[in-house]
């Protein structure tokens, strides 16, 4: 009997655990405070309030309709329940090879049809600087693979929102962080494999998996980052493509307006977001992307090799620009798991053994919107590492200034210099220090990262990981593998 009334109690428990329920309330101006007093009918059982946005987020227990029992009080202004979207990370498989995207020589489709971001990195350094040193990037992905040897020292203490953990490393099916954090800040020079977009920036990893659905833990996601004093934030996902229109949450654009207009001390966090990969219009009232056209942030579409746009990328008045990204044969339905008919794949880093693309250390063919999404993230860190009081709003401007107008036969830039199908035309890394140097003192001057990375591979990953199995001893990562290249 002792037992039957533990179990009891125990399934008693886990029932209203599993009732309860989040719902984002805003108060008319006039209150400045939550009261539980004030709400006796909705079954409140906590609540808290939300950084940079003016909601509380108010749990409640096996209430059926807390939406209305909020609405009906007339001090709550709007009242929301904890929605989840239907997310996708923005990626391709195709099978190509070399960074072309950073500087094109003619190896993929044109030559320089690129973002010369090699050629800005030699301008950089005969400035006497390195480029994007202690630049701090927020990505917001799937999982990471830490200890990547062409990682080594880039990954700064992150958050795992599927474990709860400082660790976000990649535990199962999850290779896309890995390669769109590569793209932003692989090692440059070390002997092995690639070079990032800004090889002095660190990454601050947010593991996300498919929770990053769900509003609160975007909320989670983006504060936790802001709080890190990240500069900027890199965002290869959002809305499934075709999926019909997607706003997003309030709750979420309040904290992303507060980032641009209140962080760093007001010059603000420069934040990116993937266009999509749907052939589709973000602006559309049909197909709607309430996260890549929202105005407090950069939304990036995808280019090819030659110039032109890749036949999958996202379009609309409210797309700001395009960067370098893989392409697919033209009249092929978007399917980033058919590598027979896609060209003008980017290199960058895979997450290792079972856990990646590939059973290497590198991914020859990433692509999609989320390969120019973290390129244009690493071209942003150029610029704040060359001049820190650069506000997220002047390096918009430099952005538009100095971005190539690509295609100019079919791209209809309008009298203000944008197209609905590229934006304001192609990021040039190049000409955006260039100018922002002519008109700033380029001085640097970022205070040194002295926070300490997740350890190096092999020996420190195998005492930080002890639970990660292998299927067999062909799938253990090797300590150095894949394609050695020279910056030229």
């Amino acid at each position: 009997m002792k037992h039957r009334s533990i179990l009891l109690f125990l399934i008693l428990i886990s029932f209203q655990l599993a009732a309860t329920e989040k719902v984002f309330v805003r108060f008319h101006d006039r209150f400045k405070r939550f009261a539980p007093s004030d709400f006796p009918d909705c079954s409140i059982i906590g609540y808290e309030k939300i950084p940079r946005s003016s909601f509380w987020a108010v749990k409640t227990s096996n209430n059926p309709d807390s939406i209305g029992c909020f609405k009906q009080n007339d001090i709550i202004k709007t009242a929301h329940k904890d929605t989840f979207l239907d997310i996708e990370y923005k990626q391709t498989d195709p099978l190509i090879h070399r960074q072309w995207n950073l500087k094109n020589t003619g190896q993929v489709g044109i030559a320089g049809e690129d973002s010369s971001v090699i050629e800005a990195w030699h301008y950089i350094k005969e400035l006497g600087f390195y480029p994007g040193e202690n630049v701090l990037v927020g990505v917001i992905d799937d999982a990471f693979d830490l200890h990547h040897p062409d990682m080594e020292g880039k990954y700064l203490t992150g958050l795992d929102l599927i474990d709860g953990t400082e660790y976000p490393f990649i535990k199962k099916n999850e290779p896309h962080g890995t390669c769109v954090a590569g793209i932003i800040a692989a090692v440059y020079n070390n002997g092995i494999g690639i070079a990032g977009g800004c090889p002095g920036c660190y990454i601050v990893p947010v593991r996300a998996s498919d929770k990053i659905g769900r509003t609160s833990e975007m909320v989670k996601a983006f504060n936790y980052l802001l709080d890190r004093g990240v500069h900027v934030i890199s965002n290869s996902w959002g809305p499934a493509d075709r999926s019909g229109p997607v706003e997003m949450p309030e709750v979420l654009q309040e904290i992303i307006h507060y980032a641009r207009t209140e962080e760093r001390d007001g010059k603000g966090v420069v934040i990116f977001f993937a266009a999509g990969n749907g052939d589709e219009s973000i602006s559309d009232p049909a197909s709607y992307d309430g996260f890549a056209a929202n105005p407090d942030v950069i939304s990036v579409g995808a280019v090819n090799a030659s110039g032109i746009r890749s036949v999958y990328s996202d379009f609309g008045e409210d797309l700001d620009f395009v960067a370098p990204s893989s392409d697919i044969s033209d009249g092929y339905m978007w399917d980033p798991y058919v590598p027979d008919v896609t060209m003008d794949g980017i290199w960058t880093t895979d997450a290792r053994a079972h856990f990646g693309y590939t059973q290497g250390d590198y991914m020859a063919s990433f692509g999609g919107t989320s390969s120019s999404a973290p390129l244009a993230a690493a071209i942003a860190g150029l610029l704040i590492s060359l001049y820190p009081d650069l506000t997220r709003d002047e390096l918009y401007e430099v952005f538009k200034e100095s971005a190539d107008k690509v295609s100019p036969l079919d791209a209809g830039y309008d009298e203000n210099g944008h197209s609905l199908f590229y934006g304001y035309g192609r990021l040039n890394a190049l000409r955006a220090v260039e100018i922002l140097c002519d008109e700033k003192e380029c001085k640097g001057g970022l205070p040194e990262v002295t926070e300490e990375a997740y350890p190096a591979y092999p020996d420190e990953f195998e005492s930080e990981s002890p639970d990660i199995e292998y299927p067999d001893e062909t799938m253990i990562p090797e300590k150095i593998s894949g394609c050695t290249i020279t910056i030229l």
